[in-house]
């Protein structure tokens, strides 16, 4: 195939080829006509005559495809190498993160299919296959999602559980219970129902089980439902790491990835939010107060509104990592420059926030001032996705910890 064509929000913005081992994007001439210099695809990647060629090219569309045994499992039962990020976008490109729909550029424009209802004992099934069959990718549930964690996707449609497929868009994703780690569904469901009764933008979920498998289930904020409960619309996302031209495997800034401060850089130049910096501390402390080093550079991500407005998405993947003794306390991105979160005071929250250009009476007046709202946001979430035992505990000692710290 010599070609795939890039849709987004119904309209074909560009071609993917391959050329002498590399990746080549070039953005269509009616694009770069109306929205020359700005990003489009990505911010990494505004629109220009001139093709893009090489190493952002990769990271961009990597970035796109799911990681480690995940891929390697895909890539076999496709018959397709691992390392062949065109062919694997040919065979699950019709649905990716974001606004994306990617399909042989020969072909018309292509048009989603209609979810097929799915009972519970068939979820089920299909989630207690994840480990063979990842994402539930088969001959026609065909898509694309990062990550490394077992998780299935499905749609939403008439009140009923559906598989996406034919190119469908999927409007959740389960995630099961982690083979290795004990009570991942209710430590990530409790931190995220906590984040959103501190206020903080955050993808909505739930704790659910479908013919006694547990998930915790998670709407998906790239996905938007029209009045009345009808059509689903794709909106187009980015993580920072395909922000920043980086592959998949640079996500932990310890391995060259991004940094806090790479983001604030970013949010500074495109989004029109003069909030952005603000919500990105918030994040940053809330992490901290949670002990989730897990943060690294595919968790934080951009939204690209149809009207061209950039903006932070909401929190995702939130999940206490220092609930697990065996897990590393290193922070995905360093905050103040130190290597253990649990370590992490509030100067050092400080002193990160100034390094983007906030000041430090702001900065501190916004910590304390989430630090204060933690506490009862967390009595709030325990009440609903009731957390493992302890963690509600650790999460308002480490607030009282880190307010005292100033």
């Amino acid at each position: 195939m010599s070609a795939l064509a890039v849709w987004m929000y119904g309209e074909r913005i560009g071609e993917l080829a391959p050329e002498r081992g590399r990746l080549v994007f070039a953005y269509a001439p009616g694009v770069v006509a109306s929205r020359g210099g700005r990003p489009v695809l990505s911010v990494g990647m505004p629109a220009r005559p001139r093709p893009y060629r090489g190493g952002a090219v990769r990271a961009f569309f990597d970035g796109l495809l799911p990681e480690g045994e995940a891929r390697r499992m895909i890539a076999y039962d496709l018959g397709l190498d691992g390392d062949d990020v065109f062919a694997l976008l040919v065979a699950l490109g019709r649905d990716s993160a974001g606004a994306l729909v990617i399909a042989p550029a020969s072909e018309a424009p292509p048009e989603a299919g209609t979810p097929e209802p799915v009972d519970d004992r068939g979820i089920a099934e299909r989630l207690r296959r994840l480990h063979v069959e990842p994402l539930g990718v088969d001959e026609r549930v065909r898509l694309s999602l990062a990550g490394v964690q077992e998780k299935l996707l499905l749609a939403r449609a008439d009140d009923r559980w559906c598989l996406p497929v034919d190119g469908a868009p999927s409007t959740h994703i389960l995630k099961r219970q982690h083979a290795l780690l004990p009570d991942t569904v209710a430590n990530e469901g409790f931190c995220m129902r906590l984040a959103a009764h501190a206020g903080l933008p955050v993808a909505a979920v739930s704790a659910i089980a479908f013919d006694g498998v547990e998930v915790l289930c998670v709407e998906r904020f790239d996905r938007i439902r029209g009045s009345g409960g009808g059509e689903v619309a794709r909106v187009h996302q980015e993580d920072l790491c395909q922000a920043l031209g980086l592959p998949p495997q640079r996500k932990y800034e310890e391995a060259g990835g991004p940094s806090l401060r790479d983001a604030a850089l970013v949010l500074d130049r495109w989004s029109v939010d003069p909030g952005a910096r603000e919500q990105l501390l918030d994040l940053t402390v809330l992490n901290v107060a949670i002990g989730n080093a897990h943060a690294h550079g595919k968790n934080v991500s951009l939204l690209h509104l149809p009207s061209g407005r950039i903006e932070l998405a909401p929190a995702y993947d939130l999940m206490s990592t220092t609930h697990y003794p065996q897990a590393s306390a290193t922070p995905g991105m360093l905050i103040g420059g130190v290597r253990d979160i649990t370590a992490v005071t509030l100067p050092d929250l400080v002193r990160e926030a100034a390094g983007w250009g906030l000041s430090a009476e702001t900065a501190r007046e916004r910590a304390l001032s989430l630090l204060g709202r933690l506490p009862e946001a967390a009595e709030r979430a325990a009440a609903e996705i009731a957390p493992p035992p302890g963690l509600a505990d650790a999460v308002r000692r480490r607030c009282g910890d880190l307010a005292a710290s100033a």
